[in-house]
């Protein structure tokens, strides 16, 4: 029996093949209010995701946070307006991507095969989710995901 020369399987796969740097983290569907402020603000804030993400991927973890921290004060200039629930909503998936991160970094600095060269990067990912909890009278980001309907989220 003759086998054929193919790649039966593909072990590689680029960045681009796995991750879809074209699509936004965060696409508005529908605006309960008229103004649609949030619309103005939402590509820079994904743009801020991209970059994070392109960062991460770099093991470049203090400008991943870095740029979500640039995201989250992004929402901040458009909180107390009418699309105050759009903020909140955009600060809740900003909070979730950064507890992933500091997942990761606590993962790589902990247990038998740590490295403590992400034990900083760690610490500042604590720090900034601290600050950004504690932030204004936010009340607990995941009763905010209930928003779905307005926004599409691709996590």
């Amino acid at each position: 029996m003759k086998v054929k020369g193919r790649r039966l399987f593909s072990l590689v796969q680029t960045d681009t093949e796995y991750f879809n740097d074209n699509q936004d983290k965060i696409e508005l569907l529908d605006c309960q209010q008229d103004e649609k402020i949030c619309k103005n603000y939402l590509p820079e804030i994904n743009n801020y995701f991209h970059e994070s993400d392109m960062y991460f991927r770099d093991k470049q973890f203090q400008k991943s946070i870095e740029a979500l921290k640039n995201a989250f004060y992004t929402t901040e200039e458009f909180r107390e307006s009418s699309c105050s629930k759009c903020a909140e909503f955009i600060q809740s998936v900003i909070i979730q991507s950064l507890e992933n991160i500091h997942d990761e970094l606590r993962k790589m600095s902990t247990g038998l095969f740590s490295t403590k060269r992400y034990q900083l990067s760690c610490n500042e990912a604590e720090k900034v989710l601290k600050e950004f909890k504690s932030s204004g009278n936010q009340s607990d980001y995941t009763s905010r995901r209930k928003k779905k309907n307005e926004f599409a989220y691709a996590g």
